[in-house]
């Protein structure tokens, strides 16, 4: 695939109120496309996408990661938590911070889930590019709580899913 075609994948529509959609919906799966073109990516390919990354389309992958983390949970299954490591590492250098704030939510599944949440930051890190595969390694050995990046945990009519807590916003237009 090309880098400009994987990129498109993240160039949503209509992006306003995707952080509020269901879970899952159409638009999460159009992004795990884009993810995991990148880990079947040569390491030319790779270098290319993540140069090409901007803010925007780096927000939204931090989006679609937060989200996958809560699909975790209610698949009971480890599995989408890689991806949205993945995911995550990609999106570092753009996002502003922002990955960091939400690879303690994937900690947090991997926990309810009953799973050895470092080597599932391992597994992404052996998919990702070599920067990416560092800033795992980084945010594996973080700390950081779910509470400490300033979201909790809430089940809802639809479902678990983690929410930002009063007074965080999101900084992006998701």
């Amino acid at each position: 695939m090309h880098v400009r075609n994987a990129l498109t994948m993240l160039d949503l529509p209509d992006v306003a109120g995707y952080y509020d959609d269901p879970i899952p919906c159409a638009e999460d799966s159009q992004i795990a496309r884009a993810v995991n073109a990148f880990t079947e990516g040569e390491p030319l390919w790779q270098a290319a996408f993540r140069d090409a990354l901007d803010r925007d389309r780096a927000e939204l992958l931090c989006v679609w990661s937060e989200r996958i983390a809560a699909l975790a949970v209610r698949l009971d299954s480890a599995r989408p938590l890689v991806m949205g490591l993945v995911g995550l590492s990609v999106a570092d250098d753009s996002a502003a911070g922002e990955a960091l704030l939400i690879a303690p939510l994937h900690r947090r599944s991997a926990e309810k889930l009953d799973s050895d949440a470092d080597r599932l930051f391992d597994e992404a890190a052996g998919l990702t590019d070599l920067v990416g595969a560092r800033w795992l390694r980084d945010a594996r050995d973080s700390a950081d709580q779910v509470e400490d990046s300033g979201y909790v945990e809430h089940v809802g009519d639809d479902g678990f899913r983690y929410l930002r807590a009063a007074g965080v916003s999101r900084h992006g237009r998701f």
